[in-house]
């Protein structure tokens, strides 16, 4: 497999050409290395000349995404080829990954904001677990993105320090029946006369939640662009 890189100011287009398979993954993630070094963690991956790709290869694209993720980026797909395609929904990735029809909508999609603002009803109950203590904090959800959230509590906020571990659990009504289980630690606490704002960042999702979660934010944020005649 060749590589291409075209380095822009914000963000990295790796353009692939051949068979990515298990013979080229360590090769690829070198080359995603590569680019986290350089401080950069937003990258398309053109995949229009890829004839084959595997469930490895495949593997690697999201430990790449991780990466990205972590460094509060993200990794998206442009022009699959009819192979690439094929192979990502037969392992329901095309969920997973942002999929664009060109480098340059995938390059001003990796600017735009991820985030939702929940208001009034659309606050959640956010029940929150702090590893070792007994008892649940309950708080209320205020904002969403794919990486953290943040929630209003009225008590118990002096437990909230951070990097603190917690574990969270919670539902977004009308849009998925299950709750999303997950693992965060805690960034910041912003506290008033009412309580605090809690932030916390997500540790630990799977991959289902994730791509459920990206979906909401992107939904809410078309409606709410709509609703404004955007």
């Amino acid at each position: 497999m060749k590589l291409l890189k075209e380095t822009l100011t914000d963000a990295v287009v790796l353009t692939l050409k051949g068979e990515f398979d298990s013979f080229v993954t360590n090769a690829f993630g070198g080359e995603i290395q590569k680019v986290f070094d350089d401080g950069i963690h937003n990258i398309v991956l053109n995949m229009r000349l890829v004839k084959f790709v595997n469930s490895t290869a495949l593997g690697a694209m999201i430990k790449a995404r991780k990466g990205c993720k972590a460094g509060h980026g993200d990794l998206v797909v442009s022009q699959p080829s009819a192979a690439v395609r094929e192979a990502m929904q037969s392992l329901g990735l095309d969920r997973l990954f942002s999929i664009y029809e060109d480098d340059e909508e995938a390059v001003g999609a990796l600017g735009q904001s991820s985030t939702v603002e929940m208001q009034g009803a659309e606050e959640s109950t956010v029940m929150i677990t702090i590893p070792g203590e007994s008892g649940v904090v309950v708080g209320r959800l205020k904002r969403l993105d794919v990486d953290a959230i943040e929630c209003r509590i009225d008590k118990s906020v002096e437990k909230f320090v951070h990097g603190r571990a917690v574990e969270l659990k919670f539902r977004l009504p009308l849009y998925r029946k299950e709750y999303f289980e997950l693992k965060a630690r805690v960034e910041s606490c912003d506290t008033d006369d009412k309580g605090a704002v809690v932030g916390m960042h997500f540790t630990e999702v799977s991959d289902d939640d994730r791509a459920d979660i990206e979906t909401f934010v992107d939904d809410m944020g078309e409606l709410r662009k709509a609703a404004r005649g955007g």
